[in-house]
């Protein structure tokens, strides 16, 4: 069998320090990553939202739009993705749902947001974020939906 996704990141993360992730925004750029070297990928919400849908990232792209961009670049690079999964689009079901939607799609880690919903990107001003028992509860609901022991997790 070969190496999941997450544990390429695990062993990516191990064998350089800091580990340096190229933001890729679709495929070409995830190609471009892998051929000049780059261990790892990541996939930013503002990135979709800009060079995907061409919007600011204002809470706009869904999590079908993040998924698809995934599938895009996990399909022609072999490398591991770390994926901005927002704030997981909803309560503790709808996090579960992004936690095996994005395994399934190759995620190797996400992190997912500390803020309300709707959500603005993380380099505007005017953010509120959530009380620290929501967010413990995201997190726990990100953990409780993995279906293997490999990918990983940051809030």
């Amino acid at each position: 069998m070969s190496q999941t996704p997450g544990a390429a990141f695990r062993q990516a993360l191990q064998e350089e320090s800091p580990l340096q992730i190229a933001g890729a925004i679709h495929a070409y750029a995830a190609r471009m990553a892998q051929a000049t070297g780059f261990r790892a990928i990541y996939i930013s919400g503002g990135g979709v939202a800009a060079n995907s849908l061409g919007m600011p990232d204002l809470g706009i792209s869904t999590m079908e739009d993040v998924l698809i961009d995934l599938r895009r670049i996990t399909d022609v690079v072999p490398l591991p993705v770390l994926v901005d999964v927002d704030t997981g689009w909803g309560g503790a079901f709808n996090i579960a749902r992004t936690v095996r939607s994005f395994v399934k799609a190759g995620a190797a880690a996400i992190h997912i947001e500390d803020q309300v919903s709707q959500k603005r990107c993380g380099h505007r001003p005017g953010k509120d974020v959530v009380e620290t028992a929501e967010m413990v509860d995201r997190i726990k609901a990100a953990v409780d939906a993995r279906t293997d022991e490999s990918p990983m997790y940051s809030a």
